[in-house]
């Protein structure tokens, strides 16, 4: 009878239990009033949000000149 380690054993468990919860959000009529919830709660955050401070991506382009 071959051992089953730990580690492989809570990777599988948290894979199945990643799956059944994914189900249950999706299949069921709470679990997608609650990701309607976070998404209505997430882009409410986004759209009052007063400024987003990005890095500009074109400073790491060596192509562009007026970037440098």
């Amino acid at each position: 009878m071959q051992t089953v380690r730990f580690h492989r054993f809570c990777e599988v468990s948290g894979i199945i239990s990643a799956v059944v919860l994914a189900l249950l959000l999706i299949g069921t009529a709470t679990g997608r009033d609650a990701l309607a919830w976070i998404y209505l709660q997430s882009t409410g955050a986004m759209t009052n949000a007063a400024h987003f401070h990005t890095f500009p991506l074109a400073r790491l382009d060596p192509t562009c000149p007026q970037c440098m």
